[in-house]
């Protein structure tokens, strides 16, 4: 008797923690699923911040190009005016005073030269003022843009005695 009154009272309690058990495994299960995978709102976040930085990095770059460019013109057109300067000294030449303006390629740069032959308080020397500027896309005797570079000395009169 004793094993039949605790068979029935198992028999009842057993389907109740049974149902029970099984909600709570699949509560459970539920749980996991949703927080297995990311929620689309959180894929789309993270496209936002990853397409930001690849945007900024993709602006550094061309910066940098940028960069690279105006100091390869820039030294470029300071090899020109020396060049332009070395002329003189090796041509022995005494520029007429004023303003001269023409052309001074380099590499595959055009530039434009502007010479100015200033006096100077001793008249044998003559202060002479080269600034390089890049080249109109129209002609090679015209200037655009700002000054790339900038290149002054003292030329000595060659016949006058000075030297």
């Amino acid at each position: 008797m004793k094993f039949r009154n605790l068979f029935l009272r198992l028999k009842r309690q057993t389907p109740i923690k049974t149902r029970t058990l099984l909600q709570s495994q699949s509560q459970s299960q539920n749980q996991m699923q949703a927080q297995a995978g990311f929620a689309l709102i959180e894929v789309l976040i993270g496209l936002a911040v990853l397409s930001i930085a690849l945007i900024a990095g993709l602006r550094a770059i061309a910066s940098a190009a940028d960069v690279q460019l105006e100091v390869s013109q820039r030294t470029q057109a300071l090899w020109s005016a020396d060049n332009a300067m070395a002329d003189l000294r090796m041509n022995r030449q005494w520029p007429e005073m004023g303003t001269t303006t023409f052309s001074c390629p380099q590499d595959r740069y055009v530039f434009v030269c502007q010479r100015k032959v200033l006096s100077t308080p001793n008249p044998s020397f003559r202060r002479i003022e080269l600034t390089v500027y890049l080249a109109s896309p129209t002609s090679a005797e015209v200037a655009s843009g700002p000054r790339l570079a900038w290149l002054t000395t003292i030329l000595p009169n060659p016949t006058g005695g000075a030297l």
